[in-house]
């Protein structure tokens, strides 16, 4: 009967390993939203991202395009299944937010909780949805 269980849980072990890399993957990647010109990497499982251009060791993530600068993902808050809340932070340090991220079919839903990131249009600055949709990459 012991050889059985341990048979059993031999031919089961490739199937947890599984299960957990594809968890372990939901908050990795590249994302991008053509219409704004948005691109995002992220990986908030490890502090291994280098963001371009900036003399920072390394963080979980960015985000970058035609909005008001760089904004880096230094800190996790939480991960609950497929949405987590990280804490943004402006190239400049003098702007920090909140947001919601959330894994949906198509790539990754962020949602702004507290007050906004500004987008660029021409040499204007305009206040971007509450909600953008980032495609995998």
């Amino acid at each position: 009967m012991k050889k059985l269980f341990a048979i059993l849980a031999v031919m089961m072990l490739p199937m947890l390993v599984t299960a957990q890399e594809t968890t372990d993957s939901l908050f990795k990647g590249k994302f991008k939203n053509a219409e704004l010109n948005i691109q995002c990497q992220l990986n908030l499982y490890e502090e291994v991202i280098e963001v371009p251009g900036l003399e920072l060791e390394t963080c979980y993530g960015f985000l970058q395009g035609q909005i008001n600068g760089c904004w880096m993902i230094l800190k996790v808050k939480e991960i609950q299944g497929d949405a987590a809340v990280v804490r943004v932070v402006s190239e400049k340090g003098s702007d920090a937010q909140d947001l919601k991220l959330k894994v949906t079919e198509q790539g990754l839903e962020i949602q702004q909780t507290e007050g906004y990131i500004k987008g660029i249009q021409g040499r204007k600055y305009v206040k971007l949805p509450k909600s953008l949709l980032l495609n995998k990459q």
